[in-house]
């Protein structure tokens, strides 16, 4: 009775696993037909942006081209730069780069025609032209973009185009920029690396064996391949910030508060204390600053969404001559990262210090406790929602250690982390991430809104202005390994946490004395610190940035520590 009642049940299951395994190849195979024909389609469009960009003739492109971003602006302001040309130099550069980084989504056919118009505008003696007329940006690929897709990745989500523009993009609109691209980022967007089965990965532009970060590692990647000349990225964990950092570009990250999230989907709708943050990203820091300068010149964003406070920028912050006091750390306690990422934090420090400013050695509390509080408000359920669109797509194989983590049910997860936790301590506490009930992410909420203010009360009493610190734990990894290293975002990840503002400024370059020091001083004491190490060889040569953070509001004055960082390391 018993081995039939056991022969039934694992009949039945073999007969469920068959269908269900049926019914998903066949999913896949229409998938596939859907990824031809999305590929086709951006075929078109560079083909499109080539024949656009042809129409320039070599010696005008060439000269815009080489301009620097206040340059190409002044030339648009002035007139001897017209709008149509400016879009057409960047068509031309974005397809160099793309060649060499897969950057590139789709280029926005509709750029031209913008242009046009605005051009047309200007033969009027009496039009005032806006501050950002004709410049062209690009855009990460979930930033809602009318008419064109928001597949974050997925191909389910492929040709069913954005209805409205989000409240940025009118604004730029507004404000004369001309959106000419989207870029490329990883799927689901909770990775820092950069690749999906809709448009391939995306690869540094020193070395294809490696990524340019995630999750706006398209933006990253187009910008340091000189096919952008200001891009705008989002940040749920480090998305501006890594990618930055690896590629030697520079971006900020503010406070949610001050941008509207109106129509905005986001990696996982209905998540309510860990926002993603857009922002900008371009070469230089004081690029970043005049486009903020610029959008939070005036309340219009308040006007179209009532959710975002009415501040406004604040130039005597920016521009202050005030000595600051700012904490500074190389290890957060968590995961200590290679040698040149705690040498960049130095270096920056002593830059500082030069610049009159005081710093002081400070280390966030209760670092693990906070990654894993992260974890949980970033997946809300558990991950049940990305492993249902995850499960109805091709999953991209670069993601697949993460995937396991949203698969694998959270009880059979906290089952295993007390025995993982015997040789793998730090895997063992993650494995405790995923929440159990609404109780417990109720907890975390808590928690995270307790956190809030034990950092508050640490900042106020210490009369720290801001921080100082690494970005991540390791230069540009190959594509691999950021799935399986993402332990190394809690640098990153605590500001998201804190809804903070956080840039990444580049200070130095991998040395050889800095590999030397990686094998001689960084001690490979777990998998994760042995990936870590094994990843970060051959990397001579790659940039390094730091981190600054300031609490909500004051991303003036982040931008101000950062230019002073990029002033000290270039001289200009």
């Amino acid at each position: 009775m018993i081995l039939l009642l056991l022969t039934t049940v694992l009949a039945l299951a073999a007969a469920y696993f068959y269908r269900f395994w049926s019914v998903r190849e066949k999913r896949q195979v229409e998938l596939r037909k859907i990824v031809e024909r999305k590929r086709a389609e951006r075929a078109e469009s560079v083909k499109f942006a080539k024949q656009s960009a042809e129409k320039l003739d070599v010696e005008t492109r060439n000269k815009i081209a080489s301009l620097e971003y206040s340059e190409l602006k002044e030339g648009l302001q002035s007139g001897t730069i017209s709008c149509i040309d400016a879009v057409r130099t960047y068509y031309f550069k974005a397809i160099q780069a793309n060649e060499k980084t897969n950057s590139v989504c789709m280029f926005v056919k509709e750029a031209e025609q913008w242009a046009m118009e605005w051009d047309e505008k200007a033969k009027d003696p009496e039009f005032k032209k806006p501050p950002m007329f004709g410049l062209p940006m690009s855009l990460k690929e979930c930033v809602p973009l009318q008419g064109y897709d928001q597949t974050r990745g997925f191909v389910q989500d492929t040709f069913h185009p954005t209805e409205t523009d989000a409240v940025l993009v009118q604004q730029l609109k507004k404000l004369g920029a001309i959106p000419y691209v989207q870029t490329n980022v990883p799927q689901s967007l909770l990775s820092y690396n950069c690749s999906n089965p809709v448009f391939g990965t995306t690869n540094h532009p020193m070395d294809k064996s490696r990524t340019s970060g995630g999750s706006s590692g398209g933006e990253s990647a187009l910008i340091s391949a000189d096919g952008s000349i200001l891009g705008i990225g989002g940040d749920v964990g480090g998305s501006i910030r890594i990618p930055c950092a690896y590629t030697g570009t520079t971006g900020i990250k503010p406070s949610h508060l001050r941008f509207s999230h109106r129509g905005v989907c986001g990696s996982v709708p209905g998540r309510p204390l860990i926002n993603s943050n857009d922002g900008p990203m371009s070469t230089r820091v004081e690029t970043n600053v005049d486009f903020l300068r610029t959008v939070w010149a005036d309340t219009w964003i308040t006007e179209q969404d009532p959710y975002v406070p009415p501040v406004t920028w604040n130039e005597e912050a920016y521009k202050s001559d005030k000595k600051l006091k700012i904490g500074y750390y190389t290890d957060d306690g968590w995961f200590t990262p290679t040698p040149v990422c705690q040498r960049a934090v130095m270096e920056a420090k002593q830059i500082l210090e030069d610049a009159g400013h005081t710093l002081i050695p400070f280390r966030p509390p209760r670092v693990p406790e906070v990654l894993i509080m992260f974890l949980r408000a970033v997946c809300v359920d558990a991950g049940k929602f990305l492993s249902n669109k995850l499960m109805n797509d091709i999953i991209d194989p670069l993601l697949y250690t993460q995937v396991v983590l949203w698969m694998v049910p959270v009880r059979v997860q906290r089952f295993l982390a007390s025995f993982i936790r015997v040789f793998f301590p730090r895997l063992g506490n993650l494995m405790n991430a995923m929440t159990l009930s609404t109780v417990e992410l109720r907890n975390t909420y808590a928690d995270i809104e307790a956190y809030r203010s034990e950092m508050a009360a640490l900042m106020i009493d210490q009369k720290i202005d801001a921080l100082l610190c690494p970005v991540t734990v390791t230069p540009a990894l190959p594509h691999v390994a950021p799935s399986k290293l993402f332990a190394g975002t809690s640098y990153t990840g605590i500001f998201n946490l804190l809804d903070y503002a956080a840039g990444s400024v580049n200070v130095t370059h991998v040395t050889k004395q800095d590999e030397l020091d990686l094998e001689s001083d960084y001690e490979a004491s777990d998998p994760w610190y042995a990936l870590a190490k094994n990843s970060s060889r051959g990397t001579i040569g790659f940039p390094i940035g730091v981190q600054v953070a300031t609490p909500p509001y004051r991303e003036e004055t982040c931008l101000r520590i950062m230019r002073e960082i990029e002033f000290g390391v270039t001289g200009k």
